[in-house]
Parts: structure tokens; C-alpha cells; sequence
């Protein structure tokens, strides 16, 4: 999968908001009140730093050379944890929460020996750079009608999020380091190379299948990205670190770049999409609707 078509970016965000206006024109008969929600499922996972896979990119030091060829491959993880829902009215509501999110790209190409400038050969690699997040979300919530003897609806959330980066891996199939230089940088701790906090936007929509006046059984679909650069440029590597230390991180380079050239990269955003499965539990019943007021009919 070439980054520059990554399906990721393209969700129809436009979905969403016919979504919204329909819920918005509907009779207030959903349920109010407060729930917990316990959800999980697979991600597909990306990075935006749309130039990992230029074969070269201008700089402020010049040309420097990234990989001969580089392309990024599908990428799956997890995500789940828990929210609090409070629906305030019948069809309007908010929720927040703390869940587990993983993020990550894998990347394969073909590189040149930057140890060995002599080596005629080009090599084969694979490789990917997995981060951990533990996320906050802050939601807007908008729940359509569920009526009478209706056991289905849907509810459509939006909102900001704060994630908080806790662990980073890094693994490379060919490794050309000389022993030296991979021994003195062994156990090097990632999470350097990239912010604490992750900043980013989040929605998704799910429909609820009632099964008792407390349970709901829920299935979802999740859309996070973030929305500014995850890289910390603040950290400067040693110039004797491997290369595939440099950003993007895991991938082999043909040619090291200074610490200047970074920040001429395109910005390195996480965005995810999560289909999940949940189970929402009713705490407390909300308020019921006004009754509508019904003018007193002429005798006849």
C-alpha cells in the first residue's frame, strides 16, 4: 500500500454529518441517561508523514536520499477500553472515557549498505515502529429515536481526545549495523523520538441493540487521527546512531540526514479506524421528554 493512496485519509467524513442532520430532524424518543460502555476490535493503523516514501527529498542541507524504494504495508492493531455516557436529553448527550489504543506503520524496501559505501548490493527489508496510547476522549453524542417497541438505534459521537504515549518498539529484518554501533545503542529507549501527548480528533458511529431496559449490545466503527506532529525534534541523536534510528523510524536509509533536515519533513500523525464490538450497561434513566402541549379542542 503506497502512503500517498492510503485509504485512511480518505473517510468520508461528509457521512458523518448527513448522519447528524438526520438524527437532528428526528422525534426525541431515545433513551436519556447515564451508561458504561466496555468496547474492543482490530484497528487499521498509518502514519501521515507522506515523504517516507520519496526516494529523495529536498532539505535544507540539499538532496538526501531516504531508500531506494519504500513502501508502506497494512498495519492492524487493537484498541478498546470503556466510556461514560451521559445523555442528557432524549437524543443529545456526551461522553468521555479511557481507552487502549495501538498505533504503528510496517514499511518494506530496498536500501543501500550506508555502512559500506563500496558494497555494489542493494537489501531487502522489512520493517515497523509500534506505539502504545492510553487515551481520553471528550465526545459530543447524538443518539437517534428508539421508540415504542424499537429494539435498534444509532448513535453518531464526535469530539477531541488526549492520548498519552507509553511505550514504543522498533524492529528491522536486515540489519546492517556494525556490532560496534548496534551494541552502544542497545536497549535505546524510542519513546525519546516522539512527543508524550498526542492531540487528536476522533468519531465514529454505532448502532445499539437493545436487549434488556439496562443492556445494549453495540457494534461500531472508530475514526482517530492526530492533529499535530508526534515527532519530538527537540531530541537531537548522536551522529553515530544507526540510521534506522533517524525518522521515519525503523526504516533503513541510503543516507543520514542532519538533525536541520527533519524539520523540512512533512508533519508524522497517527490516524486509525476501529471496528468494535461493546456492551453498554444503564447506570441511572434520564429525565423523561416534556409532553407536548395539546390546545383544548371547540365542543362541537
Amino acid at each position: 500500500m503506497n502512503k500517498n493512496n492510503n485509504p485512511l485519509k480518505k473517510i468520508p467524513v461528509f457521512l458523518l454529518f448527513i448522519g447528524l442532520y438526520i438524527i437532528s430532524i428526528q422525534t426525541m424518543h431515545a433513551q436519556s441517561g447515564q451508561y458504561i460502555q466496555m468496547w474492543g476490535g482490530p484497528q487499521y493503523t498509518g502514519m501521515l508523514n507522506y515523504d517516507d516514501n520519496h526516494t529523495t527529498t529536498t532539505t535544507g542541507q540539499g538532496t538526501v536520499t531516504f531508500t531506494g524504494e519504500e513502501i508502506t504495508d497494512e498495519t492492524y492493531r487493537w484498541g478498546g477500553g470503556f466510556d461514560y455516557i451521559n445523555n442528557f436529553t432524549q437524543n443529545y448527550g456526551w461522553q468521555t472515557g479511557l481507552y487502549y489504543s495501538g498505533q504503528g506503520q510496517k514499511y518494506e524496501g530496498y536500501v543501500q549498505n550506508f555502512y559500506n559505501p563500496k558494497d555494489p548490493n542493494t537489501y531487502y527489508f522489512t520493517s515497523e515502529v509500534t506505539m502504545d496510547y492510553i487515551r481520553v476522549p471528550i465526545m459530543f453524542r447524538f443518539n437517534s429515536i428508539l421508540d415504542g417497541n424499537d429494539r435498534i438505534n444509532l448513535s453518531i459521537f464526535m469530539g477531541f481526545q488526549v492520548g498519552y504515549l507509553f511505550n514504543v518498539t522498533s524492529k528491522t529484518s536486515v540489519n546492517l549495523v556494525p556490532d560496534s554501533t548496534a551494541n552502544k545503542y542497545r536497549g535505546f529507549d524510542y519513546k525519546q523520538l516522539y512527543n508524550a501527548l498526542d492531540v487528536g480528533l476522533g468519531a465514529g458511529a454505532q448502532f445499539n441493540v437493545k436487549i434488556s431496559e439496562k443492556i445494549a449490545a453495540n457494534l461500531g466503527i472508530r475514526f482517530d487521527r492526530s492533529i499535530a506532529n508526534i515527532e519530538n525534534h527537540a531530541f537531537t541523536l548522536p551522529g553515530d546512531a544507526p540510521v534506522e534510528d533517524l525518522y521515519p523510524l525503523s526504516t533503513l536509509k541510503s543516507s543520514r540526514t542532519s538533525h536541520d533536515d527533519v524539520l523540512v519533513r512533512m508533519p508524522t500523525q497517527n490516524i486509525s479506524v476501529n471496528v468494535y464490538l461493546g456492551m453498554t450497561y444503564k447506570l441511572k434513566n434520564g429525565k423523561p421528554p416534556k409532553p407536548h402541549p395539546v390546545d383544548d379542542l371547540p365542543p362541537e
